[in-house]
Formats: C-alpha cells, structure tokens, sequence
C-alpha cells in the first residue's frame, strides 16, 4: 500500500523552521538579558539588604498589577489581526496611551497611602519612582510588536538586551555609590526609557491620536483586559499582603526566592511558548493541525522545563548559597518547593497561546477568575497563620491547581480528553523519576560529594541530574522503538553532526 504525501507537510515544516527560530532568538534574548538581570541581582543582594527589597518590591508588586489589571494585549493584538492597518494601529496606541497615563496617576495617589500603611517614608519615594515606568511601556510603539507577528525576534534581542544593560549599568553604579534602593528604581526608569525610545528607531512610525477602531478591537482586547486583570490578581497582590503579614524581610526572602524558583523553567520555556502564539495563529484556519502544533510545543516544553525545574529544586540549598549569599537561607523553601510545581505550570502554559489563536479569550478569563477565586483566601490565610512556610506551600498548590485548570482548557477548546496532553510528555516524566531517584536514593550515598566545595558539589549534581534524565528519557523513547518526536528530532541533528565529523 502506498500513501500520496501530505501537501501541508512543506507548508508545516516551514512554519515549525520559523517557530524554532523565533524561539532560538527569544532563548538567547533571555540567555542575555537574565544574565544581566543575575548579575544585577547578585551584586544588588550583597550591597543592599533583604528589607530594601521587601520594600521595593511592594511598589513593584503594586505596579505591576495595575499595568496587568489595565493590560489591552496590544501585542496579541497586533499578532492576531494580522491585516491591520494605520487606524489600527493608531487606536491601540491611543488605548495604550491612555491606560499609560491612567496608572501612572494611580501610583502618584496611592505614595502617601503606602507611606503610611507601611509605616515606611521610603516607600513615597518607591511609589513615586516607579509611576514613571508604565507611560514609558504605555507609549510604546505598536508597530514594534510586528516583528513578534512575522517571527522576526531579532530586532527585539538587539533592543531589550541594550536597553536591560543600560538599566543595569545605571543600578549597580548607584548601589555601589550610595548603597541605597534607590539603585533598583533608577535602574527599571532608564530600562523602560530606553526600551520605548528604540521601538521608534527599529521600526520608525509616528502614531496619532483616534479610537475609530475600538469598537472592532474591543471584543479581542476587551477579554484579554480581563485575563491580564485576573492574572495580575493572581500574580502580584500577595506581595502587597505578605510584606504587611511577614515583614520586609521575610517578603524581601520570598520575592527573591520566586526570581530563582521560576528562572530554570521560564528562561527557557516561556520562549518557546511565546513563539509558539504567533506560529498557531498563522493556522486559525486548520485546527487540527494547530492542535497537532500546541501538541508538539508541549513536548518540546516537557523535555527542556520539567529537568530543569525539578534538577533546580533538588540542589536549591547549594543554588541559594551560590548565588546569593548565606543571608538569604529564608529563600531556600521557595527555590525547593516551588521550583517543581513552576516547571509543571510551564508545561502547559502555551495553552494560552492556543486558546488564543482560537480566539476563546473568554475561557482563559474564566480560568484565572476561578483561580483567583479558590488560591488567594488560601494563600492569605495560610501567610497570616504559618508565616513564610505558609505563603510558600499555598503558592505551590496553588500552582498545582492552575496547572489543572489548564488540562480542562485544553480539553474543553479541543474536545480532546486532558490526558492527551500528559501522555505527550510521558518520556519527559520518567527521565526526571530517574533523577530523583538519583537525588534522593543514590546521592545519600555518595558522601564524597559533599565533602566537594560548594561549586564543585553543584556542578557535579547538575551534571550527574542530568545524565540520569537522559538515560530514563531515552531508554524510554528506545524501548518504544524510537517514535517521532522532539528526541527523533534531536537524534539526527546530532547524528548527522557528528557523521560530518
């Protein structure tokens, strides 16, 4: 029996070339800028104290959510009408704009009400400094966000890593000078600066003022509004609660603990489902094969977040130790317990995307509104009774139970059954059951490593984690006779290189 070829095939193989190097480009861009960002952080965690960071990060916390609750998804916009024209762009500048303006202002308003709920004169200055950021990232050029549409993320990793190191050399000069918070403030202000200057220089247009396109943006952004203000709910009112609950300190631990919790996951999977959007996007009119895409994300999401997220949470004490300093041992149990669950919420989280690029923006609002609704009375309750501890067990469940919430998603816009998403993954699963067992039955065993110095006994359980993942993973993919997927995918590049050899 013979098969005629699939005439899609040259057109899938095209847009998956186009994903994967979309995504090459975001990875590096992270690579980059995270590695700034690191450094930043470390030089900032050991010239600054725990309670400045606590303090920051309430009026961060605090800005953040309002840019979130106020979020039109002018990028989704632009990727999703992929034939808009200047009225277009010009209304969801203007939106932008005027949100822009509008949280500012809550900002400057809400200075003294902190100050004084605080109990902290620093935190006026913190309010203030940070009501700045959301016009720079307000006025921003929405025709930038079109080389997001196209998969072109070049001109983006060359702006954001330019602008993240100006931010960065800004910050860590003024820790060095004054040994102040004012240092982590200058240094966001002159980022955002920067990043909204050379979105016009990259890609010049000069936008107007008009709203002659609400009406038919409205029903895309206005839902997107609504899932970016149930996810800033979600995502940034605990802090507001937990430094009043556990003190700047404590708050300061479990901010930075989150950083390093979500770094092995997002820095490198949260690239690959952002250029996943745009590639599902260009096949709104072919669902099965944009299921069959989001299916194949997922994979690629599985083999790279899951080792990394888990391996992390395995080594968090030496991690902590390595990266930040003895001071901050309260963040080890953040790094420990949140790191896997982290890795199992990225797993899925192109679900988004794809509900996206069905345009069923409705479901994802309801999604983050029954989170919302179940995980905060959880989290404050368990912050006030438990303290730090608290805070740290409720963000895990919780994240257990948006990563459930995402399998009812996914099944609900495709009509498929939730494990089809687990089973694609299966081989990812068992490589990092093998690094446990490692960890936790074989590394006891073994008290040469920790006698090692600090980085050597981390390099050497890194290195050794992962050779166990590898080893479960592809004995796995070799007993089920080598099926296609993301590992055939990787076995014949490096086969072929190492043939060229």
């Amino acid at each position: 029996m013979s098969f005629a070829p699939d005439p899609t095939e040259p057109v899938q193989r095209s847009l998956s070339e186009r994903v994967a190097r979309g995504a090459a480009w975001i990875v590096l861009a992270r690579f980059v800028i995270r590695s700034l960002g690191l450094i930043n952080t470390l030089v900032l965690a050991r010239l600054l104290v725990p309670a400045d960071f606590g303090i920051v990060a309430v009026g961060l916390a605090l800005m953040q959510l309002l840019q979130n609750v106020s979020d039109i998804g002018v990028s989704q916009t632009v990727v999703k009408f992929r034939n808009a024209d200047r009225v277009t762009f010009d209304t969801l500048f203007t939106m932008s704009a005027i949100r822009g303006a509008v949280v500012s202002s809550l900002l400057l308003i809400a200075a003294p009400i902190a100050g004084h709920f605080y109990d902290d004169p620093r935190a006026v200055v913190v309010f203030v400094c940070v009501s700045v950021v959301p016009l720079f990232h307000a006025l921003l050029n929405p025709r930038y966000f079109e080389f997001e549409r196209d998969l072109d993320f070049s001109k983006e990793f060359m702006t954001t890593a330019f602008n993240k190191f100006l931010g960065i050399a800004f910050s860590i000069t003024i820790a060095l000078v004054f040994r102040s918070y004012l240092a982590i403030l200058m240094g966001l202000i002159v980022s955002a600066f920067t990043q909204m200057i050379l979105s016009y220089i990259v890609r010049p247009y000069l936008p107007r003022f008009t709203l002659a396109s609400f009406k038919e943006l409205f029903g895309f952004t206005g839902w997107l509004t609504g899932v970016s203000f149930m996810a800033a709910l979600n995502n940034k009112l605990d802090m507001l609660f937990l430094t009043k609950m556990i003190g700047p300190a404590n708050a300061g631990a479990y901010y930075l603990g989150d950083s390093v919790a979500a770094l092995p996951s997002q820095e490198v999977a949260t690239p690959i489902a952002r250029a996943i959007y745009p590639g599902l996007s260009e096949l709104q009119s072919k669902p099965e094969n944009m299921r069959e895409a989001y299916l194949r994300g997922v994979e690629v999401l599985g083999l790279i977040a899951m080792p990394a997220a888990f391996g992390t949470s395995f080594v968090a004490a030496d991690l902590v130790a390595l990266l930040l300093g003895d001071q901050w041992d309260l963040a080890v149990p953040m790094v420990r317990y949140f790191t896997p669950v982290a890795g199992l919420m990225v797993l899925f989280s192109a679900t988004q995307g794809y509900a996206m690029a069905c345009g069923r923006t409705r479901l994802i609002f309801f999604r983050e509104l029954f989170y919302f609704i179940i995980r905060m009375p959880i989290f404050i309750w368990a912050s006030a009774t438990y303290g730090m501890m608290g805070a740290v067990l409720s963000t895990a469940g919780g994240g257990m139970l948006h990563m459930v919430l995402n399998l009812s998603l996914f099944s609900r816009i495709s009509g498929r059954p939730f494990y089809e998403l687990i089973w694609r993954v299966r081989r990812s699963f068992v490589g990092v059951a093998v690094m446990a067992a490692y960890f936790f039955c074989l590394r006891p065993t073994l008290p040469a490593i920790d006698a090692l110095p600090l980085l050597p006994r981390f390099i050497t359980d890194v290195v050794l984690g992962a050779g166990f993942y590898s080893t479960g993973l592809l004995g796995v993919w070799f007993a089920e006779g080598r099926p296609a997927g993301v590992e055939a995918t990787l076995w014949r590049q490096i086969s072929s290189r190492l043939l060229k050899r």
